[in-house]
């Protein structure tokens, strides 16, 4: 057989076609690791932590109603709180207020009751507020750093 009957790919084609096989490797890893680096949530273009630093807020609990009256006296408002009981770390509840969020100096409750939980007069707890932001077209719940915001206060009769 004569080697000059044979054809092969051109140099030109083997080079697009190279290029392009490149092209949809590098989109399938970007779409990948897309996935494992989420969008950090923001609130009126900064991110979720920076406004935790600007909230500020009252609280206050009631054995006999068994709720947590909560009023907001700073700008970002409220979407919810976590309550802690102090001395025991492993129990966690979370509440969100009926309405939304809680704006500048509007005041929110949440029932215990609702929640599964219950206070005596004299426990401590660990309020920490829980803000909304946006991730791309996502809306998402995040609660401020313990430490550097959160109110303790003590249920009263």
């Amino acid at each position: 057989m004569n080697s000059m009957n044979r054809r092969g790919v051109s140099p030109v084609i083997a080079t697009v076609l190279l290029v392009l096989v490149a092209i949809v490797l590098a989109s399938i890893i970007f779409v990948w690791a897309k996935s494992f680096i989420g969008e950090k949530a923001q609130k009126s273009g900064e991110p979720l932590e920076a406004s935790c630093g600007r909230i500020s807020f009252e609280a206050e609990a009631f054995e006999t109603e068994n709720k947590i009256y909560l009023v907001n006296r700073g700008n970002v408002p409220i979407y919810g709180i976590e309550v802690r009981k102090k001395g025991l770390g492993s129990e966690v509840r979370v509440g969100l207020f009926n309405q939304k969020t809680i704006g500048n100096g509007e005041t929110g409750e949440i029932d215990l009751n609702q929640q599964g939980a219950s206070v005596r007069e004299g426990d401590e707890l660990i309020i920490v507020p829980i803000v909304l932001g946006e991730s791309g077209d996502d809306t998402k719940a995040y609660t401020c750093d313990v430490t550097e915001k959160s109110e303790t206060i003590t249920v009263k009769l």
